[in-house]
């Protein structure tokens, strides 16, 4: 009873301390005396949002698998095409090496198909392991294939995959064969003797390869020549690939006497079905061509030593345009003396001639016998040399003095017979 008594007591004390404490909690401190109010029921705090996690990035998975593509599932060709190739690729990623057994279905009668591999046909083809297996799908259409679309699979059985391409295939009416002629430069310049050079572009806008004639149609003397743009060797013809553009040089050269003027070449590539043409233009501005010669045509004369000599020779320009301040000079034996009146010619019509005088005058000592003159014409980008002989006659005087001389010792030796052959 007693410990019963005790432990009731020591229970209401604890009691007391409890709201001893709780009525000096809610006391105010000051010296004022307030009416506590009533206690409020605690308001609960509000945990803040937690924030979400950063996905995890899934590492990419490496690529596995069978593929069977092209990179033309949907192909256009016009109606009347033999054949029809289709390229194809077999991949495998990341798979062991197997056979994939191939096929094709879905074509219309009457047309064939094959699968080369390898330059092979083949049925079936090893997929090996991260490789790509390249094949060419042939198709053979059927003579009378009309115009439509075509949907066909190009398929492929491996151990545990099925594999199917579908095709789209349409024949479309045929575009009618054309060509086209363009030269890169239409027209040059230049004199008779310049390189005429153009680099000409000949595209096939047909559906079919073609092998086209090179024609040219030239004026009378002009020589014209087809050949590759970096090559040597002349050509008549040229196959060119259908959507295809070869480019060739065409050289065209002028007769060296032409007259200066405007001239059109005309160009043509063309099959019995079709043609293309241009024209090429040809500015020739004309240029001298000079020559010396006699006017009897003689290129020879006789001169005497000590004495001067006049000759004629004969400037002929017959090029196409005039030759402008021809100048004229000699390359003449040492100690010789070579003067051409006039000096210079300010102009030389094209066909014409021109006289002029040369004064050849050999030195007094000359020893007698042929002595060749070389004469010049020299002009703007022209010249002209002409080799005139002379033939060298010893002075009159010399033979008096000789005379003179041979007399003086017919004498001196008569003298000498005299006197002397008495004794």
């Amino acid at each position: 009873m007693h410990r019963t008594q005790t432990t009731l007591g020591m229970a209401v004390v604890a009691a007391g301390l409890l709201l001893g404490s709780a009525a000096m909690a809610d006391t105010p401190t000051d010296a004022t005396t307030t009416v506590a109010p009533a206690a409020t029921a605690a308001t609960p705090a509000v945990a803040a949002p937690a924030a979400p996690a950063a996905p995890a990035i899934a590492a990419p998975q490496p690529l596995q698998g069978l593929w069977l593509t092209t990179a033309y599932p949907a192909i256009s060709e016009p109606t009347g095409t033999d054949s029809i190739e289709l390229p194809l690729s077999l991949s495998n990623k990341g798979l062991p090496p197997q056979r994939v057994d191939l096929s094709v279905t879905g074509l219309p009668a009457g047309w064939a198909s094959e699968i080369d591999g390898g330059g092979h046909t083949v049925t079936a083809a090893t997929a090996t392991t991260d490789a790509d297996q390249s094949l060419t799908l042939k198709l053979t259409p059927a003579k009378d294939a009309k115009t439509g679309t075509y949907q066909f699979q190009v398929g492929g059985k491996a151990e545990a995959q099925t594999l199917s391409l579908p095709i789209t295939l349409v024949l479309a009416e045929a575009k009618a064969a054309q060509v086209e002629v363009n030269p890169k430069l239409p027209a040059l310049r230049g004199s008779p003797t310049s390189a005429f050079d153009f680099d000409v572009d000949i595209t096939n806008d047909g559906t079919t390869d073609q092998t086209f004639n090179l024609l040219s149609n030239a004026p009378a003397g002009f020589d014209v020549s087809f050949t590759e743009q970096y090559g040597t060797q002349e050509l008549t013809s040229a196959p060119i690939k259908a959507g295809a553009t070869s480019t060739f040089k065409v050289s065209v050269k002028p007769p060296h006497d032409v007259a200066a003027g405007q001239y059109t070449i005309g160009i043509a590539a063309a099959t019995p079905d079709v043609q293309g043409q241009s024209q090429l233009l040809l500015d020739i501005t004309g240029q001298p061509d000079l020559s010396l010669s006699a006017p009897d045509g003689r290129l020879s004369g006789d001169a005497t030593a000590g004495q001067e000599r006049t000759f004629k020779l004969t400037l002929h320009n017959g090029g196409s345009a005039p030759a402008q301040n021809v100048k004229l000079s000699a390359d003449p034996p040492n100690d010789w003396k070579v003067e051409f009146d006039p000096a210079q010619v300010d102009a030389v019509p094209p066909g014409q001639d021109v006289d002029v005088s040369v004064n050849i005058t050999p030195p007094t000592n000359a020893i007698a016998g042929d002595y060749m003159v070389a004469a010049n014409a020299n002009a703007d980008g022209n010249s002209a040399t002409v080799n005139y002989r002379v033939t060298v006659l010893t002075s009159t005087l010399w033979g008096i003095a000789g005379l003179g001389i041979i007399a003086a010792a017919v004498i001196v030796l008569a003298a000498a017979v005299t006197r002397y052959g008495r004794r």
